[in-house]
């Protein structure tokens, strides 16, 4: 019940009045205004709401209410303190179910089924549902079929509910592991993934992968276990409101929308909001946490209406300005991003950099929206990139046209000054947050990449550009030497046979670390799917657990992870939940026996190498007794010689490849290179 009323004492009595009315949940509202915005969120059963009040009176919201196909269902009572024939005449023609003189007698207006007769019936006809079960059914109608997570008490209503759901729900070792879980099905599905721990430090392990999720634009919505609302502030165990940990407060910074459910009956509206919240305009994380008396309660299942959409529009004479200078440029460059990703984007890049035969480079996080063996590629530009790119673009670029990518360091090679080229500078991102906060661009359009592909495809009508270009012969990898030791091998050589091993769909989540540089540099990537990595927060140990979420989103292909000995020791229980779930990953376990990127940063910035060693580690050993199989690689040719034990395993096998240290990629002093006036000098090859 929603009452309406400009007079505040008079809401303050329908409050006392109501009080001890259990069945009656009752909203205030001080004008229509509010009122209004009130109606399309909670969706009452009814509207007792004054006529003569300031601004919008009441006969023209009730008229406003009625008309909008959204709660036009809603029965409306008008009430007044002078009452005439007139206006209850205009009461009923706004629509209002009755018009009723001051002081509202709310026993007989509720009770009466002479005065309410339809809204009484149509209570009595609404069949309720818990809380839980509720919020299951609407994951399931929103196309989730997985949920990620742990067990614990205060979300065990939710965990209750999907017991008799359909959806799949896979047990982490650890709420980061979930967390990873959920970024890596999002990230290679574009879909919503859903993650449920309980309150306290359910909701405290959960935040590192949050964050990542808020770093990389990943839509994943975390659910958190609440302790009851009567029992907030009493020192209850793993409180996380706002009178103890506060979860929300800390998780604002994090998520695109983060909120404790206020009431049971605003469960499905927040739960909708939640979804589209997570799944509009640049994704990210939304987090809700679920006080125990809100999940357990019985609500009203609603009458949903409305579809949440945004749109972009692009001023065409921007378009008409970017197509010619991308057409007139002597040395232009696409630097394609991540957010190129999905819904065509890459098909459409490829035609526009056809049309105009303009060179392509993708960032780190970007690999493979553009194939590697394309003649117009470039490879990767960044941490981890190629000479081909890096070349290009010290030789001079007249016009950069960067889309779906942030600009970070990580993507630009230290800030490199080569991107803000000579001419133009085009940055598209979907986020406006993104753009020239690291460069100053000269067009800034703010769109996703598939709108922006779209238009300029079609202003540049399929012509391709007659002048000649000196076209690079290939992507131009650094040549490095074989590890010299005979129980060692050098990473490249290790990537370089294991793809050759697996299938040429493999889709590869990589984590932070030296590995991670390797992997960019000598993986060839040829899908658009194929090549998954976060480093928007860059945290260690996320790769396991993203290779068990592409995995259950990609049943049918073969998926990888490649992570360093630091990185295994963070989050090697997951292997235990591959096993539980039989999931065919393989994970290989890039072993040098010490925190290698962190020595070698600390040796290029200081001079001086300390020791972080990450011994005594058995990989094998810890991987058979979390029940995968293993293997051991200490030379060239051993990858090779274990095709079959990687095609045919039905659970997931760990690979402890043992490194050579000594083997290394150059690399800048980043640390240097981000300060003012910075110098960007690679260390020499070893």
């Amino acid at each position: 019940m929603l009452v309406v009323d400009d007079d505040r004492m008079q809401l303050r009595a329908i409050e006392r009045v109501l009080r001890d009315q259990h069945d009656v949940e009752l909203t205030l509202a001080d004008n229509a205004i509010d009122a209004m915005i009130a109606v399309g969120a909670i969706k009452p059963d009814l509207i007792v709401m004054d006529i003569i009040m300031p601004g919008l009176d009441g006969i023209e919201a009730c008229r406003r209410i009625k008309s909008n196909a959204e709660t036009r269902d809603v029965q409306v009572v008008l009430a007044s303190a002078m009452l005439t024939p007139e206006l209850e005449r205009a009461a009923r023609q706004a629509g209002a179910k009755r018009a009723i003189a001051k002081p509202i007698d709310l026993a007989e207006l509720l009770g009466s089924t002479v005065a309410t007769p339809s809204i009484l019936e149509e209570r009595a006809q609404v069949t309720t549902i818990r809380g839980a079960n509720l919020l299951v059914e609407m994951l399931a109608a929103a196309g989730v079929e997985i949920v990620f997570g742990l067990p614990g008490g205060a979300i065990s209503p939710v965990h209750d509910a999907l017991l008799d759901s359909d959806l799949r729900v896979v047990t982490t070792r650890h709420e980061a592991g979930a967390m990873f879980a959920a970024a890596g099905y999002a990230h290679t599905t574009g879909k919503l993934a859903v993650v449920a721990v309980t309150s306290g430090p359910g909701a405290l392990n959960a935040m590192t992968g949050l964050a990542s999720a808020w770093c990389d634009g990943l839509p994943v919505l975390l659910l958190v276990g609440e302790v009851p609302r009567p029992a907030q502030g009493k020192g209850v165990l793993q409180d996380g409101s706002a009178y103890g940990l506060n979860l929300v407060e800390m998780a604002r910074h994090i998520t695109k929308l983060a909120a404790e459910l206020p009431r049971a009956s605003a469960l499905p509206h927040v739960l909708r909001r939640a979804i589209s919240t997570a799944l509009s305009g640049r994704p990210g994380p939304v987090m809700l946490t679920l006080p125990l008396d809100v999940t357990t309660a019985q609500v009203a299942r609603p009458r949903p209406g409305g579809v949440v959409a945004t749109s972009t529009a692009i001023d065409t004479d921007l378009l008409d300005e970017v197509g010619t200078l991308l057409r007139e440029a002597q040395r232009p460059l696409v630097l394609a991003g991540s957010g190129m990703r999905r819904h065509g984007a890459p098909a459409l890049l490829r035609e526009v950099a056809e049309q105009l035969t303009c060179p392509v480079a993708t960032t780190p996080k970007g690999k493979g929206v553009f194939p590697e063996s394309h003649p117009l590629a470039l490879g990767v530009f960044g941490l981890g990139g190629h000479r081909s790119s890096k070349r290009y673009l010290d030789s001079g670029v007249d016009v950069v046209l960067a889309i779906g990518t942030s600009l970070g360091d990580l993507a630009t090679d230290g800030f490199s000054p080569q991107l803000q080229a000579r001419h133009a500078l085009i940055h598209v991102d979907i986020d406006a947050r993104q753009i020239g906060k690291s460069y100053a661009p000269t067009h800034s359009i703010v769109a996703s990449a598939v709108e922006f592909l779209a238009a300029l495809a079609g202003r540049l009508g399929g012509e391709a550009t007659l002048r000649l270009r000196a076209l690079h012969s290939g992507i131009e990898r650094h040549v490095l030497e074989s590890s010299a030791h005979p129980d060692r091998i050098a990473a490249h050589d290790a990537l370089v046979e294991l793809q050759a091993a697996l299938p040429h769909d493999t889709i590869y989540t990589v984590d932070s670390g030296e590995h991670f540089l390797f992997a960019v540099h000598y993986l060839e990537t040829m899908l658009p799917d194929a090549f998954l990595v976060m480093t928007g927060l860059g945290s260690m140990g996320q790769s396991i657990g993203a290779a068990i979420g592409a995995q259950l989103a990609h049943p049918g292909r073969r998926v990888a992870a490649i992570c360093g000995d630091g990185c295994f020791a963070m989050n090697a229980f997951e292997i235990a939940t591959a096993v539980a779930e039989q999931l065919p990953i393989r994970v290989f376990v890039f072993n040098d026996e010490r925190l290698s990127m962190v020595e070698n940063g600390h040796q290029t910035v200081y001079g001086r190498r300390p020791a972080y060693p990450t011994t005594p580690l058995d990989v094998c050993t810890v991987a058979r007794g979390l029940g995968a199989t293993v293997l051991r690689v200490d030379g060239i040719g051993q990858i090779a010689r274990s095709r079959a034990l990687l095609a045919e395993t039905p659970g997931p096998v760990v690979i402890d490849v043992r490194l050579d240290p000594a083997i290394t990629l150059p690399r800048l002093d980043r640390v240097t290179a981000m300060a003012p006036g910075g110098t960007t000098k690679p260390a020499p090859v070893k």
